[in-house]
């Protein structure tokens, strides 16, 4: 994976985190567990950086629509 590539992965992951929590779109419906483990296997220390904020945003908006 390229380095513009990487950068437009975790765009994407902030993005959907920001539409969770605006409740636009369910945890489940939004994919963004499949983009983490994209993202753990290309580049583990982007992971590491991003997933307490994940975790955060599970735990606090975690509604079902």
């Amino acid at each position: 994976m390229t380095e513009k590539e990487l950068i437009k992965l975790e765009a994407t992951i902030r993005n959907k985190m920001e539409e969770i929590k605006k409740q636009r779109v369910s945890l489940k419906d939004s994919g963004i567990g499949g983009l983490m483990n994209t993202l753990k296997k290309v580049d583990e220390a982007l992971y590491e950086k991003i997933l307490p904020e994940y975790k955060k945003m599970v735990a606090n908006y975690n509604i079902f629509k």
